[in-house]
């Protein structure tokens, strides 16, 4: 049977997941500008190409979750969360690699 409140559930985690892969853009293009700040290096280059896999990756993930919640299935949180954690992880460490090399 379903409430109201089981739809708003799944609206605010899908909205949650929406602002997730706001977040990880805005992120992406921070460190693009963060490698590109003074010269193109082939550091750079290869910090852009690395972010942009791993925002690849959460993108993807980002859509099979919403896309999960729309057909109401019930998916496996445990391995999103670690995947998600994960990209922040990468997103962390690229941006630190810029910041130690300058």
């Amino acid at each position: 049977m379903w409430s109201g409140a089981d739809g708003a559930s799944a609206e605010r985690t899908r909205l949650a997941w929406r602002r997730t892969a706001l977040a990880s853009t805005a992120v992406v293009l921070l460190t693009v500008r963060l490698a590109i700040r003074d010269r193109f290096t082939v550091l750079g280059a290869l910090v852009i190409a690395a972010a942009l896999l791993v925002w690849l990756a959460q993108m993807w993930l980002t859509q099979r979750r919403i896309h999960a919640i729309d057909r109401h299935e019930p998916t496996q949180v445990m391995g999103a969360l670690p995947a998600l954690s994960l990209t922040a992880i990468a997103f962390a460490l690229l941006a630190v690699l810029l910041v130690l090399t300058r």
